[in-house]
């Protein structure tokens, strides 16, 4: 199928983009769906944290704040010992570094690629070195400057902030989580641009709210669409690789359809700290949300971003898109994001087909996570 916006024509089966002529062969077929490998193994270490975050999924989803056993850690290792060549292990919380022992006992036993979800407060620079040592990968959670991100993490920015520090000066690399929300979707750029200079991060990432039961008060699908556009623009004109952006425009440059965005919909395994497993850390069992690849859904058949988009998360489209039918708010930005990447790809290159390798030399900065070891989207 073909789309167009402005003067770019975009191939949505082989993802291949032209300037001013339409495609020649828009009649290719969808690629099958890869078989279903584990590639991302999540440990859940703890319910607890040393905030209380006013949005916080974990806190709003009632849990009881339980730690992991060392049994239930060894299961972690045992899976991604399992897992496929290119996996990722992901140890979250809570705040992971509030049992420090089941952290570092999982995270010095396996080989994988691994990343460590944190709010910084905790990093000394012991546990810096230690980090640094086992080749781990932070994402630490800051909303922006000191007085927006202070408005909703408790006050936490200078201890974040020290933390941040501390994993820079023993040349650790890491990435910086963002929950866009009413406190700062208004100035986002501004905050993004302030945030990359003064921590330097290898990554960034811009996250809407997932779905919780409760108190679930995100901003409109419209506010977060033309915020995550400003960050598309800010990304491009630093070079600064930001997760959401990544995962849409690594498949027109790589050529590779993308099936799964959400790694829950067949290849993900979470380990809770009550023992038990799930495909999401949001459910509480496994589950086989296959059915909601774009590929397989019918109300996806026509979309012309459902070549880059993956579906989204499968657990806020189950719970905001109802059967059949993705999370709306994922639609409405996916495509924003490609149109606005057209639409630059129309300034900057002449009128004809334009091929991967061009792409690749303007946009590579936005497709690899500089700095690091893991070179991709690690998730944010």
């Amino acid at each position: 199928m073909k789309y167009r916006y402005g003067n770019t024509w975009f191939d949505t089966v082989t993802l291949r983009i032209s300037v001013g002529d339409t495609p020649e062969d828009c009649s290719a077929a969808v690629p099958p769906v890869p078989a279903s490998e584990v590639k991302a193994v999540q440990a859940v270490v703890t319910r607890r944290c040393n905030l209380s975050c006013s949005y916080c999924n974990v806190m709003l989803s009632g849990d009881t704040p339980d730690d992991m056993t060392f049994e239930t850690a060894d299961s972690v290792i045992k899976a991604a010992e399992d897992a496929s060549p290119g996996r990722l292990v992901m140890v979250t919380g809570g705040e992971p570094l509030l049992v420090p022992d089941v952290t570092f006992h999982i995270l010095e036993r396996v080989d994988a690629p691994k990343v460590l979800f944190t709010n910084a407060t905790l990093v000394s620079p012991e546990i810096a070195s230690e980090l640094k040592r086992m080749r781990v990968s932070p994402v630490v959670s800051l909303d922006g400057t000191e007085s927006v991100h202070n408005s909703q993490r408790c006050g936490s920015w200078a201890r974040a902030a020290k933390g941040l520090d501390t994993l820079r000066e023993t040349s650790v690399s890491y990435g910086i989580s963002t929950v866009v929300s009413h406190h700062n979707h208004q100035n986002i750029s501004t905050e993004m641009e302030e945030l990359y200079s003064r921590f330097m991060p290898a990554s960034m990432g811009f996250n809407i709210l997932h779905w919780t039961p409760g108190s679930f008060d995100p901003i409109s699908a419209e506010a977060y669409t033309d915020a995550i556009g400003r960050v598309f623009h800010t990304a491009l004109k630093h070079g600064i690789f930001v997760d959401q952006i990544a995962r849409r425009i690594d498949p027109i440059i790589s050529g590779v359809y993308r099936h799964r965005d959400c790694a829950a919909l067949g290849g993900k395994i979470v380990f809770h700290p009550d023992s038990r497993i799930s495909n999401c850390i949001s459910g509480r069992e496994m589950k086989d949300w296959s059915g909601r690849m774009p590929v397989l859904m019918e109300y996806c058949a026509d979309c012309p971003v459902a070549g880059i988009c993956g579906g989204g998360c499968a657990w806020d489209a189950i719970h905001l898109g109802g059967e059949g039918k993705p999370d709306a708010r994922h639609c409405m930005w996916v495509k924003h994001i490609l149109n606005l990447f057209l639409e630059d790809v129309a300034k900057h290159f002449p009128k004809g087909p334009v091929s991967r390798g061009k792409l690749k030399k303007r946009y590579g900065c936005l497709v690899t996570r500089g700095g690091s070891a893991l070179t991709g989207s690690i998730g944010h």
